[in-house]
């Protein structure tokens, strides 16, 4: 919480500083940040905290994990360093965004990976020590380069990476290991059984929800996605909402888990639904009501004319909430593969809808492509849902001149 609470404050202190095209370069960049750190909590972190053994074991195997982070942070220092070059080359100015984050991966890694073996051994102190040190170091960083006139995006994601590698230096006074690239190698080889569901289960709700956050930058010019990208930034509480309402749900559900009898099940989900539902449905009919007034507060006057962009992003939202407690159930149950294959198609559904609605509604397309998105989505995992735990018992048997007879199988 504390260090995305950071993150945003950087990306304030980017839009107030640089305006809307920096902007927009730096959420460019924090896009690219989330495919690695989504990466590396299913290659490495999650598989880590499941797995058992002795303490012993567990020392050895956290140690192996941190070489794993060492191999996927020079993996992406090569991967993004080549992009901004590439970037740069184009004559486009999110190449040098990108170069100045490119050094800072590993450090950047691994002070994730230390909060996230604080929570794994129920150290959640430790965790938020580490948190608090890196937005205190990220903050003094951000204020000496500001004293010595450096205000450009580059030197914020600098300062961003100095935060990071403070985190993980302090880590290591709680974890005294080496990590070594071979044993990383071995340890990703070894959990890969189990890892690559959970790339899976990253890889298409990534692509479902925020592949067409991204394609929006190669669509409209940079000062407007650098609106929509502050646009779509106030749904932070949502989210927040969100993760808390699934930390309590998951459990709840799995309780519930009963292969003969899903109605337990069913009936939660449909309660948490409503609730979610309800929850986020107010925050966004506020942003919606008050959008204008929020992105002038907290971005400046130049964002104020993308309130049409937050008012539709903010009407999307709630439209997952539909179907949250759903996603909940199939997740407790263990039934997530159809899940899977409908966020494929909730991708490219959203993916061709951005294209079509940006060339005719222009900046208020990527709006109109959040509220599709969401529905898309709500009417994936409502048929999901249906096919795996049936028909609720409130539901009439439909008669049978309704039903229509099978053909042969084809």
């Amino acid at each position: 919480m504390v260090s995305s609470v950071s993150n945003f404050a950087t990306g304030v202190v980017i839009a107030r500083l640089s305006g809307a095209v920096e902007f927009g370069q730096y959420a460019l960049t924090v896009t690219v940040w989330l495919v690695v750190v989504g990466l590396h909590r299913a290659l490495i972190t999650e598989p880590v905290i499941v797995s058992s053994g002795t303490i012993e074991d567990r020392r050895a195997v956290i140690a192996h994990g941190l070489g794993a982070e060492l191999l996927l942070g020079g993996a992406a220092t090569g991967v993004a360093a080549a992009a901004g070059l590439a970037i740069l080359a184009a004559g486009a100015g999110a190449g040098a965004v990108m170069l100045a984050l490119s050094p800072w991966f590993t450090a950047l890694l691994v002070q994730d990976y230390w909060r996230a073996m604080s929570f794994q051994e129920r150290r959640p102190g430790r965790a938020l020590l580490n948190d608090v040190a890196f937005a205190a170091v990220q903050a003094a960083s951000i204020g000496l380069f500001l004293l010595l006139g450096f205000r450009s995006a580059p030197w914020m994601v600098t300062a961003w990476g100095i935060g990071g590698l403070a985190g993980a230096v302090l880590g290591f006074s709680w974890y005294p290991m080496v990590g070594r690239a071979a044993e990383g190698w071995q340890l990703l080889r070894r959990f890969w059984p189990m890892s690559r569901w959970f790339l899976a289960d990253f890889g298409t709700g990534f692509a479902s929800d925020q592949s067409y956050v991204a394609l929006a930058a190669l669509l409209v010019s940079q000062a407007d996605y650098g609106g929509f990208r502050a646009s779509y930034s106030l749904l932070g509480p949502s989210i927040v909402i969100a993760i808390a309402a699934g930390n309590v749900a998951l459990p709840e559900a799995s309780r519930r888990v009963d292969a003969q009898d899903p109605g337990p099940l069913r009936h939660f989900g449909r309660c948490l639904n409503a609730g979610t539902f309800a929850a986020l449905a107010l925050y966004g009919a506020f942003v919606a009501v008050a959008g204008r007034q929020v992105l002038t507060l907290v971005y400046g006057h130049e964002f104020a004319r993308y309130a049409p962009v937050a008012a539709l992003v903010a009407c999307g939202y709630p439209l997952l909430g539909t179907v949250f407690g759903f996603t909940m159930s199939l997740k407790a149950a263990g039934k997530m593969r159809r899940v899977w294959r409908a966020r494929v198609v909730v991708a490219v559904l959203s993916l061709s809808s951005m294209v079509a609605f940006i060339r005719w509604f222009g900046i208020n397309g990527a709006g109109w492509t959040a509220v599709a998105t969401g529905g898309y989505y709500a009417i994936a995992v409502w048929i999901v849902h249906r096919a795996e735990f049936g028909r609720s018992p409130s539901e009439p048997e439909p008669s049978r001149a309704q039903v229509v007879p099978a053909g042969p199988p084809g």
